[in-house]
């Protein structure tokens, strides 16, 4: 061979190898890019494409009408909203492509264009008119979302006007309903029909029987960016919730939320893994900052340092299910990025009380006021009947007892504490409220508070909220407010509820379950 076929022959040798090493790169990387949204020990033959869940004590699964929880979060992936919310209760564009604020009062909404309902028909501004219209007219748990509705104007078929009686703030975030099919119901009775509603959203049904649902991908989904792995999901039903937890149990089922905080005396300890997440049941005190003893800001100070909460926790709820929780959006919201919890300092509270002027004494703390001995004392209104806030306000007095602040406790009737609140007849009182999924503070610093509370700043901070869609401005103010909650405390949190999803270890995910939804990132779900 010369020496011109030689080289002609090495470079050949080359080229082959150097296509030969950049195929097996190509497919490698490939390879690796599927396999990184996989667990580490799972590959493409090995895992399995079907999710079982449960559904106990099925009532309907038309979401509109149904007052089940587990068919309220199953159906968050087969009905989409025109809003939905994230792991951090923040708000993303589902159905709707972009809302406006045009005054206090309306809003206009600009559909996404080309969703299709999976019967292949046009999802338009219809169906949005016809949801709204069924909400209002069922006892639907959307009810409360749309309270304040008043008008509903198709502008063309993908926009429409909202108009509200009175302002709400942050709206949007009550447009999280799932929105049904407006053509698929002609001729029926919404409220009654048998008919198994169609949907928008990542899977639809393809069996409905009596023991079990099925869901399969729904091909027309119109987010191409989440594509999930389950080609199956099976819906399994039982009649009550005791049966799921044994189907849990014997490993026929996958995932499953519970509200029972004891859990492990139905399933035992083993062979699932579970994560606790904060729920919407806050209880707090509220202290009536006009014309009582906690218009003083030193008093409300010192009182917040003395009571603790982790031994009330540990008295009151003994067997678990509740949390410590200072302020109304500690359950996970977007806005609240600082620790406003109160650790107990008796030292400081002391040091508080006697530079405000208190002297204590064996049993109590006074002060001289025009030359008359005042004694620190207050109530406690609760509701008799709430037998665990009953229970708390107990507490509370045992614990302030011994720092020589003597606690009476008001126990009224319904009706006569319920009043008491409305008329900010009281000292102190101990209450609650099912918190809304926006970050919305007006019940606590907004005009009429039940804490009488005002302060011209939060104010300020309140109506700049209100009036901006800036998130970087709204995190800014809510950070001012944080510190001046601390500062002046016309509430004292106390604890929240928290609720649970199990899962089988054998079911691969990036767990994130929230209040609004179980099911973040259920495309990425598989099993081993």
């Amino acid at each position: 061979m010369d020496s011109n076929n030689l080289f002609k022959y090495i470079f050949a040798l080359v080229v082959v190898i150097l296509i030969g090493y950049t195929i097996f790169v190509i497919a490698h990387n490939k390879s690796n890019s599927i396999n990184n949204e996989l667990d580490q020990t799972s590959t493409l033959t090995n895992i399995k494409t079907d999710l079982r869940f449960a559904i106990a004590e099925l009532d309907t699964i038309n979401p509109i009408i149904s007052h089940n929880r587990n068919v309220q979060e199953i159906t968050k992936i087969i009905y989409d909203p025109l809003v939905t919310l994230n792991e951090n209760y923040k708000l993303e564009y589902c159905l709707a492509e972009e809302i406006a604020k045009t005054d206090d009062v309306t809003y206009i909404i600009k559909l996404k264009k080309g969703i299709l309902w999976e019967d292949d028909s046009n999802f338009t501004a219809s169906d949005v008119l016809f949801t709204i219209d069924r909400i209002k007219e069922n006892n639907s748990i959307y009810s409360e979302n749309l309270k304040y509705v008043i008008g509903v104007d198709i502008i063309d078929s993908t926009t429409l006007k909202i108009t509200l009686s009175e302002p709400v703030d942050f709206f949007e975030y009550n447009l999280t309903f799932p929105i049904m099919c407006e053509k698929y119901y002609e001729g029926e009775d919404f409220a009654t029909t048998l008919r198994v509603p169609i949907g928008t959203g990542m899977f639809k049904i393809t069996e409905y029987s009596s023991n079990v649902i099925k869901l399969s991908p729904n091909e027309n989904y119109w987010n191409i960016n989440k594509k999930p792995m389950a080609t199956e999901i099976s819906i399994n039903l039982y009649g009550t919730i005791g049966e799921a937890y044994g189907a849990f149990k014997n490993g026929e089922i996958d995932v499953l939320s519970v509200k029972s905080n004891n859990i492990e005396e139905y399933i035992g300890t083993l062979g699932y893994k579970k994560i606790e997440y904060k729920a919407r049941d806050y209880d707090f005190l509220v202290l009536n900052t006009d014309g009582t003893i906690f218009s003083d800001v030193n008093i409300r100070k010192a009182i917040s340092l003395m009571i603790d909460k982790n031994s009330l926790l540990a008295s009151c709820f003994d067997r678990g299910g509740h949390v410590v929780s200072n302020f109304s959006l500690d359950m996970g919201s977007w806005v609240y990025n600082k620790d406003l919890n109160v650790d107990v300092d008796t030292e400081r509270a002391f040091q508080i009380l006697t530079d405000d002027g208190w002297d204590r004494t064996t049993n109590s703390w006074q002060k001289k006021y025009d030359g008359r001995n005042q004694r620190l004392s207050f109530s406690i209104t609760v509701n008799s009947n709430n037998n665990t806030r009953v229970a708390v306000a107990e507490n509370i007095k045992e614990q302030l007892s011994r720092y020589s602040i003597p606690v009476e406790i008001r126990y009224l009737s319904n009706e006569s504490y319920n009043n008491t609140i409305n008329d900010r007849n009281f000292e102190c009182a101990i209450t609650g409220i099912r918190l809304g999924f926006s970050p919305s503070l007006t019940t606590f610093f907004g005009e009429n508070n039940i804490a009488n509370y005002y302060n011209e700043e939060v104010n300020e901070i309140m109506n700049i909220v209100k009036n901006t869609n800036d998130e970087g401005l709204i995190i800014e103010k809510y950070n001012r407010l944080y510190d001046i909650y601390l500062d002046e405390v016309p509430y004292i949190g106390l604890y929240r509820n928290t609720e649970m999803v199990i899962y089988s270890q054998g079911l691969v995910s990036n767990m994130m379950p929230n209040c609004f939804n179980i099911y973040h990132n259920i495309d990425k779900w598989y099993r081993q």
